[in-house]
């Protein structure tokens, strides 16, 4: 088992034990500041990536918008799902 997959295992402990994060962090010998990292990492994976599939037919021209988490804001005409989906990859280089 790997460090993320050890300390997500232990946040789903956390949950359900019905202590606060910093109680439940000293009764496992971690510090706080851990334990609140990997909370929050934890829910953040399991919101997703906030992009929602769109299916049907459109008549005319579609107008995209990106809005990236550091703020960045790309709009433009047309929805070629290859263009966007290179886009939306560009972001983790």
């Amino acid at each position: 088992m790997n460090r993320q997959e050890e300390m997500f295992q232990l946040v789903e402990q956390y949950r359900v034990s019905g202590l606060s994060a910093k109680s439940f962090a000293r009764e496992n010998n971690i510090s706080a500041s851990t334990m609140g990292y990997w909370i929050r990492k934890k829910r953040s994976l399991e919101k997703g990536s906030g992009f929602v599939e769109i299916s049907g037919s459109t008549s005319g021209a579609m107008e995209v918008e990106l809005i990236f988490p550091n703020g960045v804001q790309l709009r433009m005409n047309g929805g070629d799902p290859a263009l966007i989906a290179t886009l939306v990859q560009l972001r983790h280089v």
